[in-house]
């Protein structure tokens, strides 16, 4: 094993300030027995003790877990994903806010990222308390694979070039950084917009979370797409991309809006044009509230019709100083096809 049980226990232990530990963790007493003996350890020191697989190396999903794929992914410098998701049984998903979704206690959610061939670490969230904005309320938590595969030992901070790839593990501090700007949620990606294809087979959509009565309120409509977005191909895959790869930052419900007020998160409720989106209504045309040169282009506006090269939202994509990069957290590099999305979209203005 290339882990020792010991150390799994200390790295799990390690927090990084983000005032989310268990609530029931405790440290073992000094009379403890060894940390080799199984009832003593803390389930959640390994992937495989958070439910998910049926064995260490993760070869087998337990049953009463669904697996997922959002209509559109966030970009992660090329690393393959699979998601799960886990409600507790008898529990339904709270979707009077078909925006917001309100997850009940024991909910659970992992994304498992591969990168050149192999996995590199398994991310697990999961609600604890029922106030949202309590602390505590939601646990995050990476886990990095061995390069055997056949193990995982918890990150609780972080690590960065992962497995000797150019991925990094986010630590427990930066998940909740960017889950955290989403509320009252905290789930990214598992929402009505996302969901709302008819998905392949062996993955939960929007339709099977209705027909499996999982949802407190169900949409209109009797089959995908439900919430059809407008505009035509250039419009929507735009649109799409700035929900998935921004708007968990850019909404009224981050702090960072109160710096930056723009919001390029959909709603199910303002589909009815393009110009009635929130992405369009508040970065078109708009002041960047971060004007700066780089390059000796001077960007002043967040977008300018017909002119993405000028436009603030690709100088940011493309830019090589760190403070101005984005996506600000878990990216390293520009997604070409992205790019292309938004700047085709721009010049169509």
């Amino acid at each position: 094993m290339l882990f020792s049980r010991w150390t799994l226990v200390l790295l799990a232990a390690a927090a990084c300030g983000d005032n989310l530990a268990r609530p029931d963790a405790q440290a073992p007493p000094i009379d403890a027995p060894s940390p080799d003996t199984p009832p003593d350890a803390d389930p959640l020191e390994t992937l495989a003790g958070t439910g998910l697989c049926a064995d260490r190396a993760c070869t087998q999903i337990n049953s009463g877990i669904r697996e997922y794929e959002p209509r559109v992914s966030f970009w992660d410098d090329t690393a393959i994903k699979r998601r799960w998701i886990y409600l507790p049984p008898g529990t339904k998903i709270d979707t009077s806010d078909m925006d917001h979704w309100v997850f009940p206690v024991g909910t659970k959610i992992w994304k498992e990222f591969t990168r050149d061939g192999k996995r590199i670490e398994t991310r697990l969230i999961m609600k604890q308390l029922p106030d949202d904005a309590a602390p505590g309320a939601w646990f995050y938590q990476a886990y990095l694979w061995a390069v055997t595969q056949d193990v995982t030992i918890a990150v609780p901070d972080g690590l960065k070039d992962a497995g000797g790839t150019q991925h990094d593990i986010p630590s427990r501090g930066d998940c909740r950084s960017c889950h955290d700007r989403l509320r009252p949620t905290r789930v990214l990606g598992f929402e009505a917009i996302q969901l709302d294809y008819d998905a392949r087979a062996g993955l939960t959509d929007l339709g099977d979370l209705i027909v499996a009565g999982l949802l407190t309120v169900n949409p209109a409509g009797a089959a995908a797409p439900r919430f059809p977005l407008p505009g035509t191909t250039v419009d929507q895959t735009a649109l799409s991309y700035l929900h998935a790869n921004c708007g968990h930052c850019h909404n009224p419900t981050s702090d960072v809006h109160d710096v930056a007020p723009l919001d390029l998160r959909l709603r199910t409720t303002a589909l009815g044009s393009v110009t009635g989106t929130p992405a369009y209504m508040t970065a078109v045309g708009k002041d960047a509230a971060i004007q700066y040169t780089e390059n000796n282009v001077n960007y002043t506006k967040l977008i300018i019709p017909a002119d993405a090269p000028n436009s603030a939202v690709i100088g940011r994509m493309n830019s090589r100083m760190g403070i101005r990069f984005m996506p600000a957290i878990a990216v390293e590099t520009v997604d070409p096809a992205g790019q292309i999305a938004l700047v085709a979209w721009i010049n169509s203005l």
